[in-house]
């Protein structure tokens, strides 16, 4: 960390943004930055000073002196904030109030998170990615505001303020940008394979393993170990395990009971959920920060809210975590993280046509929210200006640097400006939009289809862009089925196989099967095609994992994924079908 010049004091700015000045008063021996860096999960009694270069407003203590007051009871408090992120140079904070409190014009909230975005170069990743939330009307999407952050007249450079994810009473009087519940028995929820076994109250899910951890409820709790829950926040709980268990067994179900799973979940919070998800390429979504919320025992379960984007849109160079703005993401196992146990419930929804249906009619009424995350980026771009050429001020150890997640991806080095890697940003946004705009649409069609492979037979039927088949097992793709298209516009998928011993056994019918099943025969390359009005509208692409080879890369309209005379098997694929 760089020095700098003078820091100014309130109402004066860092730069053109506002400036949140924190002062540590709880004396004498808790009022350093070095405290709260030793000791991040203790808070500490502070005044709040937000500044915008004309006015004040500050936030002191209000119930006792600021030099007595036990860990800030009554006061504003600080304290560190994070898993990964705490460990870096540039770290992120917490702010408590000892009651809601309005800053820079958001509703009011208690708790208040100061993002540092050290894994962002661009800065504003979360910032585009909770502002979509918010336009696709996710419910509870946090509040941001972008600042500077001087703490003990210490210049911390650029940081995010947002409003942290917490449930409160829902009172229709009163705006509120929290998961507002009516039931005694709500509660608040996180998947957090990562970090969650630690958790004072957690549980790991029967069938995928993943693990949850209880984050807040209607009655409140104190998340401390050894914690003992009112009965009322026991019981939703209780409740919450016990829908996510039977949510799990009709999702992983080899014919999944529609009616069942939408009678368990919003449908419309989980469909929005993915295409935010699904935009950003947000590799934690198998892993941490996916939140769900249950307003009590006849509620159903709610995806959101949205929490924590620093590592999506293409801050990985990696596919398997996000790197490429042209694949079919999160309802892929195999493009996706896998944590304690494999969170993959999306590509699970998505073997439902219904899902699949419902996303594609949705996407219409979200594509002009997407398509104009470009614009957005370019507004932040102006916005930060200031105050991004100060924190790189502050802060000279990022840009032209190694990444801090270089090492399982992380594109690296970072560029040598901030505005190359705002370019980048915005670049990468430009062509995801792009790609979710051919590949959704109210009459986008909906594929259907199937592999049958060595030693397993039919697998489960998996919708538009998903992968069928094994990777990683050394099993034969024997053949495949296309059944459906869920489509009005005429026309049909017709494919052709080349198989052991046979070659190419010629283009089959609609519906029928494509390669050999009880003969232990091999597909060695497949062609596949659009007929009549399906072929004038659409392209169908297509991948396959071949043996000793891996994933190959996309072909379209008839030709060949795959080996001739090489004698590879075809172990999966992936068929998508979007607009011309």
């Amino acid at each position: 960390m760089a020095a700098t010049a003078a820091v100014p004091t309130p109402p004066a700015t860092v730069t053109d943004l506002p400036t949140v000045y924190v002062t540590l008063t709880d004396l004498p021996a808790k009022d350093s930055l070095s405290f709260i860096h030793a000791n991040k999960d203790v808070p500490v009694a502070s005044q709040v000073d937000v500044a915008d270069g004309t006015t004040t407003q500050t936030l002191a203590c209000t119930t006792l002196p600021t030099d007595v007051a036990p860990l800030g009871v009554g006061c504003p408090t600080i304290k560190g904030h994070g898993n990964f992120t705490w460990t870096l140079d540039k770290k992120s904070y917490q702010l408590k109030f000892d009651k809601k409190t309005a800053i820079l014009g958001m509703l009011p909230g208690k708790t208040w998170i100061l993002i540092a975005n050290r894994a962002d170069p661009s800065l504003m990743r979360n910032k585009a990615t909770l502002e979509l939330a918010r336009q696709f009307g996710m419910v509870a999407t946090p509040e941001s505001r972008f600042v500077d952050l001087v703490v003990n007249g210490q210049d911390l450079g650029s940081y995010l303020l947002t409003d942290k994810v917490t449930v409160t009473k829902f009172d229709p009087t009163k705006p509120d940008s929290h998961v507002a519940l009516t039931s005694p028995q709500g509660v608040l929820v996180e998947m957090d394979s990562h970090f969650g076994a630690a958790e004072p109250i957690h549980f790991t899910t029967a069938r995928s393993r993943s693990i949850f951890t209880l984050k807040d409820s209607y009655v409140g709790f104190k998340n401390d170990p050894g914690v003992v829950l009112d009965a009322d926040t026991q019981a939703g709980w209780d409740d919450v395990q016990s829908t996510i268990n039977t949510l799990e067994g009709l999702l992983y179900a080899r014919n999944p009971d529609w009616t069942k799973i939408s009678a368990l979940i919003d449908v419309d919070s989980f469909v929005k959920y993915y295409f935010v998800s699904e935009f950003v390429e947000n590799p934690d979504v198998a892993l941490s920060s996916v939140f769900f919320y249950k307003d009590g025992p006849t509620d159903k379960l709610h995806a959101g809210p949205v929490w924590d984007y620093d590592i999506s849109l293409g801050n990985y160079a990696t596919t398997n975590r996000g790197g490429n703005p042209t694949e079919d993401y999160v309802k892929n196992e195999l493009l996706t993280i896998k944590g304690n146990g494999p969170f993959d419930w999306w590509t699970q929804l998505f073997r439902n046509q219904a899902f699949a249906a419902q996303a594609n009619a949705t996407y219409a009424t979200l594509k002009p929210f997407v398509n104009d995350v470009p614009s957005t980026i370019d507004g932040y771009q102006t916005q930060l200006l200031q105050s991004a050429a100060h924190n790189f001020v502050v802060w000279p150890n990022i840009l032209g640097q190694t990444s801090v997640i270089a090492f399982n991806g992380g594109h690296s080095p970072i560029t040598s400006t901030w505005a190359a890697e705002v370019a980048l940003l915005r670049s990468w946004a430009a062509q995801r939009a792009s790609y979710l705009a051919h590949a959704y649409g109210a009459n986008v069609p909906v594929l259907r289809y199937s592999a049958h492979v060595q030693n397993i037979g039919w697998q489960p039927t998996v919708s538009t862009g998903q992968m069928t088949g094994t990777t990683g097992r050394s099993l034969r793709a024997e053949a495949i089925k296309i059944t459906d298209t869920n489509t009005t516009t005429t026309g049909s998928v017709v494919g052709n196989a080349h198989v052991q011993n046979i070659g190419w056994m010629g283009y089959q019918a609609p519906g029928a099967v494509i390669g050999t099943v009880g003969r232990s025969l091999r597909m060695e390359a497949i062609q596949l095609k659009l007929t009549g009005n399906l072929a004038t509208r659409y392209t169908i692409s297509y991948r396959v994992h071949v043996q000793n080879i891996g994933w190959m890369g996309w072909v379209s309209n008839g030709a060949t994924a795959g080996t001739t005379g090489r004698s590879l098997r075809l172990e999966a694929l992936q068929i998508r079908i979007v607009r011309k």
